[in-house]
C-alpha cells in the first residue's frame, strides 16, 4: 500500500521542490494536496488487491459470478426500520416496505478523480495565463551568494548553470525593461485580477464539491463528519450511508418458463474503505479548505486596501526577500506611483528573487518612476542624492 501512495504523490509532483512561485500556499493546498489526496482516495478505491472483492453476494441456485457481477452493476437496496433482521437493512420486504436503493459505489473512482481534476483547473488557466514569465525574469537571479567573477557563466554537472556578474547584470537590465514596459504602457493591469479569480475560483470549487458530494451520497455529507467519534449514532448513520450488508434480487426463468425471483444478501466490502474516504474529505473540507480558502481571499482584500503604505510595503517585501536592506524613500514611490497589480507583481518577484538583487532592482525602478512626466518625485531627481538611508 506503501507503494501505491508513493506512486500516486510523485505523479503528482507533490514532492518536488520548484525554485520559482506563482502563487501563495493557500493556492497549492488547493492544486498540491487536495490534488494528491484525492489522487491517492482514488488509487485505493480501485485497488482489489488490498480489499478483495468489491461485493460478494450468496443467492440459491444461481452461479456466484453470475449473481456477484448483476448486483455490481445494477444496483443493490437496503429495507431501512426493519426489525428481526439479519444485519441493518437487510430483512424482508413485504407491499408496503420502502426499499432504498443504492448505486453510488459504481461511481465513487469517477467522482473523486473528478474532484481531483477541478481542483487542479484553477491552477492550470493561472498557469496557462502566467505563461512562466516570472521564472523567465527571475531566472539566474536567485542564489547570489555563487558569485563567478568575469563575463562566463560556470556549467556545473547535475544542476544548472551558475551565471557570471555579467550575465546577472544583463538580466537585471532585462527585469527593469520588462517593468518599464509594463507599468508604463498598463500592460500588467489584468494580472493581479486573473490571480484573484482564480482564488475565488478555489472557493467556489470547495463549496461546489461539498455540495456535490451531499448529493451523491443522499444529503447525508454535511452531518457526516459530527458522528465519527460517536459509537452509537455514527455507526447507525455509517450504516444508513455505506451499508456493509445490502439485498438483490435477481430474475431468470424457472424450467416451465415462470419468472423466478433469487433474493441475494450482498457483502460490500468496499464500503469499509468508502466510509473512511469520505470522513477524510468531511475534515479536509470543513476544516482545511474552506477556511484557507476564506482566508486567503480575505487577505487578498487586506493587501488591496494598504499596498500604497509605505509601512505595509516595507513589512510585506522585507518578508517575501529577507535580508534586503530596502530603502524607505524608494518603498513610498512604489507606494504612490504603482497599481495593485503592478504591486503584486512586484511582490512576487521580491518572493523568487535574491535579496540584493532586488533591492537593487527596486531602486532602479523607483528611480524610474521619480522622472516619469506628473511624476511628484521627478521635480527633485537630478537633486535626489545617490546614496539614501537604508533601514
Amino acid at each position: 500500500m506503501i507503494g501505491v501512495f508513493s506512486t500516486v504523490v510523485s505523479q503528482s509532483r507533490l514532492t518536488r521542490i520548484k525554485l520559482v512561485t506563482i502563487d501563495n500556499p493557500a493556492f497549492r493546498v488547493h492544486y498540491r494536496l487536495s490534488f494528491a489526496i484525492l489522487l491517492a482516495c482514488t488509487t485505493l478505491v480501485c485497488s482489489r488487491q488490498y480489499i478483495g472483492e468489491h461485493i460478494r453476494c450468496i443467492a440459491t441456485g444461481v452461479p456466484n459470478n453470475v449473481v456477484n457481477t448483476y448486483c455490481f452493476f445494477t444496483a443493490t437496496y437496503t429495507v431501512p426500520d426493519t426489525n428481526h433482521s439479519a444485519h441493518p437493512g437487510v430483512g424482508p420486504v413485504h407491499w408496503d416496505s420502502h426499499t432504498v436503493r443504492h448505486s453510488y459505489y459504481q461511481w465513487v473512482p469517477f467522482v473523486l478523480f473528478g474532484q481531483a481534476l477541478l481542483f487542479y483547473l484553477p491552477h492550470l488557466i493561472w498557469r496557462s495565463y502566467e505563461s512562466g514569465t516570472i521564472a523567465l525574469l527571475v531566472n539566474g537571479l536567485q542564489r547570489l551568494y555563487l558569485r563567478v567573477e568575469g563575463d562566463k557563466d560556470v556549467s556545473v554537472p547535475g544542476v544548472r548553470s551558475i551565471p557570471s556578474e555579467a550575465t546577472r547584470w544583463a538580466k537585471m537590465r532585462d527585469v527593469m525593461n520588462h517593468l518599464d514596459t509594463v507599468t508604463r504602457f498598463r500592460l500588467n493591469r489584468n494580472w493581479a485580477a486573473v490571480l484573484i479569480g482564480c482564488e475565488i475560483l478555489n472557493l467556489v470549487n470547495v463549496i461546489l464539491q461539498m455540495k456535490i458530494m451531499d448529493k451523491f451520497l443522499g444529503g447525508q455529507f454535511y452531518g457526516y463528519g459530527l458522528h465519527v467519534f460517536d459509537d452509537d449514532n455514527g455507526n447507525r448513520l455509517f450504516d444508513r450511508v455505506f451499508p456493509k450488508m445490502t439485498k438483490c434480487d435477481f430474475h431468470k426463468f424457472g424450467p416451465s418458463g415462470t419468472m423466478q425471483t433469487h433474493d441475494a444478501m450482498c457483502v460490500m466490502a468496499l464500503n469499509i474503505i468508502n466510509e473512511k474516504i469520505y470522513a477524510v474529505l468531511w475534515f479536509w473540507f470543513v476544516f482545511v479548505l474552506l477556511p484557507v480558502s476564506v482566508s486567503a481571499l480575505l487577505w487578498r482584500v487586506a493587501q488591496y486596501m494598504l499596498h500604497s503604505r509605505e509601512s505595509f510595503n516595507r513589512l510585506l517585501l522585507r518578508e517575501a526577500s529577507p535580508g534586503a536592506r530596502l530603502d524607505p524613500v524608494d518603498l513610498a514611490v512604489i507606494a504612490r506611483q504603482t497599481t495593485y497589480s503592478d504591486w503584486l507583481f512586484m511582490y512576487y518577484l521580491s518572493g523568487n528573487m535574491d535579496g540584493i538583487v532586488f533591492r537593487d532592482l527596486l531602486h532602479s525602478f523607483a528611480t524610474g518612476l521619480r522622472k516619469e512626466p506628473g511624476s511628484q518625485d521627478s521635480d527633485d531627481d537630478d537633486t535626489a542624492p545617490l546614496g539614501k538611508a537604508i533601514i
